[in-house]
């Protein structure tokens, strides 16, 4: 049993409660939030922190990231999706062979210093599968689906099947297998049937990414703009294979994240208790002309998480920086009031995106708690903001009530 007891607690609930030196007691899972001295007679021989300058809040969830193409700084093309694409074409052989083991390591301990406990790794060749088994942190396991070549569906279904399969056998309380759809331009709708048929039966979480482009809701909507020359190349007779709204009615019934949504008009056919809406920042901002209308998404009743996609297409995997992005990008809110929005997005909302029994400094919930030093003489109502702006890192990362060492 661990007792902490910091200069503030943040539990990220509904009413962004700000505690002062109150404590929080945990073993695997939260077990109290009170006051200290009562703590530790109730919970004699605990082992008890004091930080008179920290934060003590629910760690980070990143569900959304590419760890296989790690390697990358400038081998990609920004700017224009379809230039970026063809160059995640022409590199992605080299870039998967140099993000080796270490790499990918080195990339999950970015994310775990910057607070981040649990991550959604979406894995297109397994190549990241023993670093995410072994990191120590808890991680959705998304094994990838995609291809339209008729004449190859049954490899790639083959080929996916195998993949998946490895991953069950690394599943373990901190490890999820899961399943991801890759995007309604590549993915054949048998493939996508067969990936969510396992989902339904197994109870799998999914991911998918939609409307990224202009160009996909050109081809989606009508057939028509740089996708339909750009898709050409590879299949002369390419159409369209979804609508917007049949590829999302696919999803019915499935705890699915859908990734990007910049060009989505319509959310009416989100599920609001199943489905969610992954939003990266940075990535959005290098690959498309816009990003997302975060307050037209909140209005429509849509549950946001945040996600830092892969190093394809950012430049840091620290979770705090992609905060910062956020604040800067969304310019029509007020900091504070942004400030919790994201916060309670990378907690609460990406736990429930994850069915995580986290996200929360809650009695029952899995201890998954980050502390962050260098706030002694913080204001608690603006304390949101000034986590966001001003921590580099986490002091102590929490997992099921294990400490991370990510500084290894």
């Amino acid at each position: 049993m661990i007792i902490v007891k910091p200069k503030f607690t943040m539990p990220c609930d509904e009413n962004f409660t700000v505690l002062e030196d109150g404590a929080v007691a945990f073993d695997e899972r939260i077990q109290a939030v009170g006051e200290a001295e009562e703590l530790r007679k109730r919970y004699e021989g605990a082992q008890f922190f004091e930080y008179p300058d920290a934060v003590l809040a629910p760690a980070f969830i990143n569900p959304h990231v590419h760890l296989e193409f790690s390697a990358n700084k400038t081998s990609l093309v920004y700017g224009d999706f379809l230039e970026w694409l063809s160059s995640v074409i022409a590199s992605r052989g080299a870039l998967s062979q140099a993000a080796n083991k270490d790499v990918i390591a080195s990339a999950i301990k970015t994310m775990q210093r910057s607070g981040v406990a649990s991550f959604g790794a979406v894995s297109s060749f397994g190549g990241d599968l023993d670093a995410c088994a072994n990191c120590g942190g808890r991680v959705v396991f998304f094994n990838e689906i995609l291809g339209t070549n008729e004449a190859a569906l049954e490899q790639n279904l083959a080929n996916f099947t195998a993949r998946f399969d490895a991953s069950l056998e690394r599943k373990s309380p901190l490890f999820t297998p899961a399943v991801s759809v890759h995007s309604p331009y590549s993915t054949h709708p048998d493939l996508a049937a067969a990936a969510l048929n396992l989902a339904r039966e197994r109870g799998l979480v999914v991911s998918t990414h939609f409307m990224e482009s202009e160009y996909e809701k050109s081809w989606l909507e009508g057939g028509t703009g740089g996708f339909k020359e750009w898709l050409g190349k590879f299949n002369p007779a390419a159409r369209p294979l979804y609508t917007p709204s049949s590829f999302v009615a696919m999803f019915a019934g499935v705890r699915t994240l859908f990734t990007h949504c910049v060009w989505v008009d319509d959310f009416s056919g989100f599920d609001r208790e199943l489905h969610s809406l992954t939003h990266c920042a940075v990535s959005n901002r290098l690959l498309s002309k816009r990003t997302l209308n975060l307050r037209t998404a909140l209005d429509a009743g849509v549950s946001i998480n945040i996600g830092t996609d892969g190093l394809s297409s950012n430049i840091s995997l620290n979770f705090l920086d992609e905060l910062r992005a956020n604040l800067l990008i969304h310019a029509d809110f007020d900091p504070l009031e942004l400030a919790k929005i994201l916060l309670l997005s990378s907690t609460k909302n990406a736990a429930n995106a994850l069915n995580l029994d986290a996200g929360e400094i809650k009695t029952g919930k899995l201890a998954d708690l980050a502390l962050y030093g260098g706030f002694a003489d913080a204001d608690a109502a603006q304390l949101p903001l000034m986590l966001i702006l001003h921590a580099k890192g986490c002091e102590r990362l929490f997992v099921g009530g294990a400490e991370v060492n990510s500084n290894d």
